[in-house]
């Protein structure tokens, strides 16, 4: 991604004519890579997390606490797995394609609920690890 807009913008100002498609690549790419590394994130426990009020409670608490925020995340997930499906068909009804350089832009944006449908499906086996006693906190960062 940075290679190419790096050459999109040395042929632009030396040459006077950039790579017309790198704009729209760049993003395609962006995007993939915003979506393909959250699973991976989750799944290592190297998000963002913040815990100033968790670290306070008792540890049931703090128990409780993880649960309700993943099911808030599984309910978000699955609201925009589902709106962002419905988008990517709606893409692929119409054909649509990227303004200069054609692409088709379904397949890209098939990352997104597949992306929140294994962020969900990460989350659901971190609970069931949990219920069934082998704690996923203590291999993969768990409760901070």
């Amino acid at each position: 991604m940075t290679g190419l807009v790096l050459v999109s913008t040395l042929m632009r100002y030396l040459a006077g004519s950039p790579i017309g498609f790198s704009d729209e690549l760049s993003g395609l790419l962006f995007l993939s890579l915003s979506f393909l590394s959250l699973p991976h994130v989750l799944n290592t426990s190297q998000h963002i997390r913040i815990d100033l009020l968790v670290r306070t409670l008792s540890h049931r608490l703090a128990v409780v606490a993880d649960i309700f925020a993943n099911a808030i995340f599984i309910a978000f997930a699955g609201i925009f797995a589902y709106e962002a499906w419905d988008f990517m068909v709606f893409s692929l009804q119409i054909g649509a394609r990227s303004e200069i350089s054609g692409v088709l832009l379904w397949p890209w944006m098939a990352l997104m609920p597949l992306s929140m449908l294994l962020c969900i499906l990460i989350i659901v086996r971190n609970g069931l690890r949990g219920l069934f006693g082998r704690n996923a906190s203590s291999s993969e960062g768990g409760l901070s």
